[in-house]
């Protein structure tokens, strides 16, 4: 006989409903357990093989404690080499880490989701979770058990290194192999006092590190090689108005060896010239007699600049880089990356000669001039700042800069006179005339009169090409250009004594002109003269010092090419420079 529909309907409602009373049991058994284990140590924990299950974490801990007693009482030694230092175990506070493990035991099922928690808690009902305390020593005496011995063991390396004693002179540079050192690595040697306790072992060997290396024969005949294509060479980084130039006798000491570069050497001149370059936005000032022209002061307006350290230690070391790689040029140019921020105020706001913006610019050096030199590049260059020229007219450095002579404040320094160099007052006036003139190429203006000097001066040469200068002496051999702008000029300069590096720049109303130098090249070179000492009383005697370098005779020429904001040429003018050998000169006591 069939069964009913009723009799199904029936068997199904008394089979969820014991489906529901088992589930409520279930659930009721769940949540006694959780109210069982709430401030409890879950079933089945066991820490250092104690089952510590059901128990407070309070409870666990002295549990702990009791089995682990007093641990065993031992000599703990650390040795390098035949150097040993030794303390014992209570001096060193060796003792369990119970409450790492204990914090680890009683998180089980008290972290993550509801859904995490109960099936964390389920596992420890069915299955046995074990933890192990571990053994430590307590730093501080660890540490200076440690450092005890470091100080017996530790010694400085030297590391290799280049050194050129003379710029230029590769007979002059020397490679120091250098030498190894050593060093205990401290934070090493304490993990593996840890690891060896846990181990039952109390005597390790410490963790030693060298600390520089040394060049065997072949590698220091490679590092000569190496710092070899150095001398000679320089890297200018530049930027508008700032610069910085690195010449051999530095770059050498960048050099690390085998290979790459000394991070720490590279790191402290980037942190200097972080701050060299690092200045605050300068607000122009400008105040002036509007009917003699006559300038009471004069602040150029200045952006405010930071070094891009990152940008310059990759520009540097792409120019290293070359040098290295073979390039022959002697001067390798890089951006000196600094970001500015300018005033908030502008130079054509300061006055009504529309004098608005820097329109030239020239640069130079003159590194190892002797102290008179140094005093009259200042001078010059303070008697020719801030003179205004007048559109139309001419400007002649003799006249503007008047009489040189002791009277006027000038020191006796070395000038070129009648193809020789003698002492006589002036020296360094040229320098400034120099800057001039390249402030005036830059700025694409007329040049009306300009000479040569008769040999190459090389401080001309630091940061430039050779033939582009211009001397100057009393009478005609002057330096004279053409305000062709159409609005007034204001010539201000700026002599750093400390640096040894000076600037002139030209102030007034660009008309969109541009300007560039092309086709520079030299010929018929021929070699220096016998170096030529000067006696001198100024010296002890027997005593040597250079006043001037060494330079082959030469012939240069370049052109400026100037044109118009539309495109089209305003002057195409060349300028030719013969040089004659030139000697290197030598103050020598007497």
């Amino acid at each position: 006989m069939p069964l009913s529909p009723t009799f199904f309907q029936s068997h199904s409602r008394i089979l969820i409903h014991l489906a529901a009373i088992i589930a409520l049991l279930c659930g009721l058994v769940v949540v006694g357990l959780f109210v069982r284990y709430h401030h409890r140590m879950l079933p089945n924990i066991y820490i250092d093989d104690q089952l510590v299950g059901g128990y407070t974490a309070l409870e666990t801990r002295e549990l702990l404690i009791a089995h682990a007693g007093q641990v065993a009482e031992h000599k703990f030694t650390i040795v390098v080499d035949d150097i040993a230092v030794a303390s014992s175990s209570s001096e060193l506070g060796l003792s369990r880490m119970i409450d790492q493990e204990l914090e680890k035991a009683f998180a089980i099922g008290r972290q993550g989701s509801l859904l995490h928690r109960v099936n964390a808690f389920v596992t420890a009902l069915f299955k046995k979770q074990s933890f192990t305390t571990r053994l430590a020593y307590q730093k501080q005496p660890l540490t200076d058990l440690i450092t005890k011995l470091a100080t017996q063991v530790d010694y400085p390396g030297i590391e290799p290194q280049a050194t050129l004693k003379y710029s230029g002179s590769v007979r002059s540079l020397k490679i120091d192999p250098g030498s190894f050192g050593r060093k205990v690595n401290q934070a090493a040697t304490r993990e593996a006092a840890v690891r060896a306790a846990n181990q039952g072992t109390f005597e390790i060997t410490a963790v030693v590190a060298s600390t520089s290396g040394e060049l065997s024969e072949f590698e220091a005949l490679a590092a000569q090689e190496r710092a070899a294509k150095f001398v000679g060479k320089k890297i200018t980084l530049k930027n508008e108005d700032q610069s910085v130039t690195l010449r051999d006798q530095k770059l050498v000491q960048l050099l690390a060896f085998p290979t790459g570069v000394n991070e720490h050497a590279v790191t402290e001149l980037l942190t200097n010239w972080e701050s060299t370059y690092y200045r605050e936005a300068k607000e122009p000032v400008f105040e002036y007699d509007e009917h003699t022209l006559i300038v009471a002061s004069f602040v150029a307006p200045q952006d405010g600049t930071k070094l891009s350290v990152g940008e310059a230690r990759t520009n540097l070391l792409e120019a290293m880089t070359r040098i290295e790689s073979g390039d022959e040029t002697e001067i390798q140019r890089a951006e000196l990356p600094l970001r500015r921020s300018p005033p908030t105020r502008s130079l054509g706001e300061t006055n009504s000669l529309g004098i608005k913006e820097r329109i030239g610019l020239g640069t130079s050096e003159y590194a190892h001039s002797i102290p008179n030199r140094i005093l009259n590049v200042a001078l010059t260059t303070g008697k020719i700042s801030l003179h205004i020229i007048p559109p139309g007219k001419e400007f002649s450095f003799n006249k503007t800069l008047g009489e040189v002579s002791a009277k006027t404040g000038f020191r006796s320094a070395y000038v070129i006179k009648n193809g020789q160099t003698e002492l006589g007052d002036g020296g360094g006036v040229c320098q400034v005339s120099t800057t001039l003139f390249r402030a005036v190429l830059n700025a694409g203006l007329e040049v009306t009169r300009r000479l040569p000097h008769s040999y190459r001066v090389s401080y001309y040469e630091l940061d430039n090409k050779p033939g582009i200068d211009a001397t100057v002496y009393a009478g005609d051999t002057d330096f004279r250009f053409i305000n062709d702008t159409g609005n007034y000029i204001l010539v201000y300069g700026e002599a750093n004594s400390d640096n040894l590096s000076m600037k002139i720049e030209l102030y007034g109303t660009s008309d969109g002109r541009t300007s560039e130098i092309v086709d520079h090249v030299t010929w018929n070179p021929r070699p220096p003269l016998p170096a030529q000492y000067i006696p001198t009383t100024a010296l002890p005697a027997g005593k040597l010092q250079q006043v001037d370098w060494s330079a082959p005779g030469i012939s240069a020429k370049f052109t400026n090419i100037v044109k118009d904001k539309n495109g089209n040429e305003l002057h195409n003018d060349t300028y030719t420079s013969v040089y004659r050998p030139w000697a290197a000169k030598f103050l020598q006591g007497v």
